[in-house]
């Protein structure tokens, strides 16, 4: 039995940290996807380099990224891959920026979403999707509505998928993980902000300055723990710092 993990935005942060995580098991292979060169070197590792904001290519080669299944091989996809897009209030912002956040954030997932569904729903292995998600969906924060816009869209997109794979009785477990605030690229983007833009800006400094960022390597053993045992997890919706 092979365990075969895709993860998109697997060169920093925290996808390259669940790859790392998973690369020590010796029945799992790792598919990454980033728009940069990749940053892992392991002979159980294959990299995809694509911008998925190139959205016409995605949709010509996502059906090639998923491997082909033997009896008993299990499938994850982690949709890991966020911007966060420029910051600041709207009327104020590049609008294509906006566009950009979305195809990333939303229409990347539901493309990769669908292919995976396509192609292992009814496989019989265990297989899961993962899409991280963010409080920012569920809060609105001023100078991030594309952000939040694009993360609340992609948590009920997560809902749907779940509910229709539990209609179909398809075995595809659905879920839209919170990891908190990690200590990651986009946490020094935040902290660059100007607060007329942002206005909690000072409370990300404030995380950051008291060493209350989470480590990447933290935040991926919780989500391998939902990829490990998604029966022990009934909701859709969970956050890393709740369990």
């Amino acid at each position: 039995m092979t365990q075969y993990l895709i993860i998109t935005g697997a060169t920093k942060g925290i996808g390259k940290a669940l790859a790392a995580h998973f690369l020590k098991k010796q029945n799992t292979k790792v598919i990454g996807i980033a728009r940069s060169e990749a940053t892992i070197a392991h002979e159980r590792y294959t990299h995809h380099r694509m911008d998925l904001s190139d959205l016409e290519r995605l949709d010509k080669e996502a059906d090639g990224i998923f491997p082909a299944l033997q009896r008993g091989d299990e499938a994850v996809l982690v949709n890991n891959a966020g911007l966060l897009g420029d910051i600041g209030h709207l009327g104020s912002t590049e609008r294509a920026s906006f566009r950009k956040v979305m195809d990333v954030n939303v229409t990347a997932v539901a493309y990769l979403m669908d292919a995976f569904i396509d192609r292992y729903g009814g496989h019989g292995g265990k297989r899961v999707i993962l899409n991280i998600s963010s409080g920012a969906g569920k809060s609105p924060a001023d100078g991030w509505a594309a952000y939040c816009a694009s993360k609340a869209a992609a948590d009920m997109l997560s809902r749907v998928a779940a509910e229709e794979c539990d209609m179909e009785g398809n075995g595809i477990r659905v879920f839209a993980v919170a990891p908190g605030v990690v200590d990651t690229e986009m946490q020094t983007q935040i902290r660059s902000a100007n607060e007329k833009d942002f206005s909690n800006l000072q409370r990300f400094l404030d995380l950051k300055a008291d060493g209350q960022l989470s480590s990447s390597e933290e935040v991926a053993k919780k989500l391998a723990e939902v990829i490990e045992t998604p029966e022990k997890f009934e909701e859709v919706d969970l956050d890393v710092r709740r369990f």
